[in-house]
């Protein structure tokens, strides 16, 4: 099997109710929106075509059995062949995804992030199914209209995370989460941003 593969790291999981734990992040290469306000544009298109082989060989130099995948957008290409590979070798696996592409993996934790340009998919910017299988749902706020498009029927945990820790919007999240203290509701930093971290 073949992945475009963008990057591949060990750091610290800087956002969502996984935030501080040490992962290796596998960053697949392409993505199916283009939100103007991604930070991760470069991964948009640059990729190296990899075999899962030659990713194991990658990551089996850290000292960590926790990996997550990211992008772009994980769910365009084949990933459940590589999931399957990992758990084998006992890894932790967590994915990111937007949640417009369905697959049916029971990863060990799966962050939804929904983004209004979903929409051109899914009513909600991401398919449904997701509500039973996902882990948490990590909204970007980028202004005020975010609010209005979080889905009020998901009960797992739902991070509320400010675009670039942006004070204004993260004073914003402050006033509508006191509003609206819902118990699933979270406010996240961006910590690998605060501490300027990969």
């Amino acid at each position: 099997m073949i992945y475009k593969v963008n990057e591949i790291f060990y750091s610290i999981q800087g956002e969502g109710l996984l935030q501080g734990l040490p992962f290796i992040f596998i960053r697949f290469s392409g993505c199916n929106l283009r939100c103007l306000w991604c930070d991760t544009k470069y991964a948009w298109k640059k990729g190296k075509e990899m075999t899962e082989k030659e990713i194991l060989k990658k990551i089996e130099k850290f000292n960590c059995k926790r990996v997550c995948f990211t992008g772009g957008e994980p769910y365009l290409q084949n990933i459940e062949y590589l999931f399957k590979l990992l758990k084998k070798k006992n890894y932790f696996i967590s994915v990111e995804t937007n949640g417009t592409i369905w697959e049916n993996i029971k990863f060990d934790w799966i962050t939804v992030s929904p983004k209004i340009e979903g929409k051109i998919f899914h009513p909600l910017g991401y398919d449904i199914r997701f509500r039973k299988l996902a882990s948490e749902f990590k909204y970007i706020i980028i202004n005020k209209k975010i609010f209005d498009f979080i889905d009020r029927k998901i009960e797992k945990p739902i991070i509320l995370q400010p675009l670039n820790n942006d004070k204004k919007i993260l004073k914003q999240i402050i006033q509508f989460l006191k509003k609206f203290p819902e118990e699933n509701w979270y406010l996240r930093l961006q910590i690998q941003k605060i501490v300027k971290i990969k």
